[in-house]
């Protein structure tokens, strides 16, 4: 994304090297009018080259899968983003429609001072609507800044989405579920990214997500864009793992974290939430009782010895092959 200067003085550069490098011969109008011609022709080109190749650059909203859609629209005002693409494009026929203009009015130039005089206005006129179109340039600038830093995860391929409060033991199951040490990728709202895991059963590839600072807020304490944020997430999970604590030693109380639950109910309206009770091994038959009260289904493991976690894969991918993976 360049700066509307820099552009022109790229361009300018490319302009006076292309006119010093050609060898003419002839009266010296004609050959001040193909010098003169020659700078402006690439003076244009390069301007519209780097516009033109900016618009076809950016990829189409409408072409990304659902969960990147979201995403971008978590990051950038997509209605706007769509206007400066459209004003940049326009810039750049413009460009051309004046170097057209100025290269007919150099055909009847009389004079080589008058050739001089076109370029130079031919150079003004095109630095006036480049300049104008630097806000859009900003803009743009800002936007690629904040895409760049989008993650980058698989989305044909099954993937677990594992919830919860903090410290219940969400990265210690995802490392227990793929064997191995999380990759870490970068996602807004929250400094520690996506840990992203995966495993390989039958020949298919799993994908498991741990969600840190995206799920541990309650539904009403979450500002507009985390939801939004939320329901990108919801576009790329076929499986939701919600891991409660009932021992509590994660430093939040039980009916905390069943609220939690309740609110991811409503964000993933489509898509299974299996209930797993982490910490089997701290949690007393009370407390138990109380899990079982609520959800009927829960599945007690503890992800810190492995207690559980053979099983609770097998379930995962048994919900899984039954899910048309798109």
């Amino acid at each position: 994304m360049p700066e509307p200067e820099e552009l022109l003085i790229r361009a300018f550069r490319h302009a006076s090297k292309a006119a010093s490098g050609i060898k003419l011969s002839g009266m010296p109008l004609e050959v001040a009018k193909r010098r003169e011609a020659k700078r402006i022709e690439v003076m244009s080109k390069t301007v519209r080259t780097a516009l033109t190749n900016l618009v076809a650059g950016t990829p189409s909203l409408s072409n990304l899968p659902p969960f990147y859609r979201e995403l971008v629209a978590t990051l950038v005002d997509v209605d706007t983003s769509r206007k400066s693409l459209g004003a940049i494009d326009g810039t750049a026929k413009v460009v051309g429609n004046l170097e057209r203009d100025h290269l007919r009015r150099l055909r009847f130039a009389k004079s080589p001072d008058e050739t001089s005089a076109i370029r130079r206005q031919a150079y003004g006129r095109i630095s006036s609507v480049v300049r104008r179109s630097g806000v859009h340039l900003a803009f743009l600038r800002k936007a690629a800044v904040k895409l760049t830093g989008m993650p980058s995860v698989y989305v044909d391929i099954p993937t677990i989405v594992i919830t919860g409060y903090p410290n219940v033991g969400k990265t210690t199951l995802l490392k227990q579920l793929t064997s191995s040490e999380p990759e870490i990728a970068p996602y807004p709202f929250t400094t520690r990214g996506l840990k992203l895991g995966f495993f390989e059963e039958n020949h298919v590839r799993y994908q498991v997500i741990d969600t840190p600072g995206l799920f541990d807020r309650p539904f009403e304490k979450r500002n507009p864009i985390e939801r939004q944020a939320i329901a990108a997430l919801s576009n790329l999970a076929d499986l939701v793992v919600f891991i409660l604590d009932p021992s509590e030693t994660c430093g939040y109380e039980l009916q905390g974290q069943i609220r939690l639950l309740e609110d991811i109910g409503k964000t993933f309206t489509d898509i299974e939430v299996l209930v797993v009770a982490n910490k089997a091994d701290l949690v007393s038959e009370n407390q138990m009782t109380i899990v079982r009260e609520f959800c009927r289904d829960v599945i007690f493991i503890s992800a810190a010895t492995g207690q559980g976690v053979t099983e609770l894969k097998k379930l995962v991918i048994k919900l899984l092959i039954q899910i048309p993976i798109l």
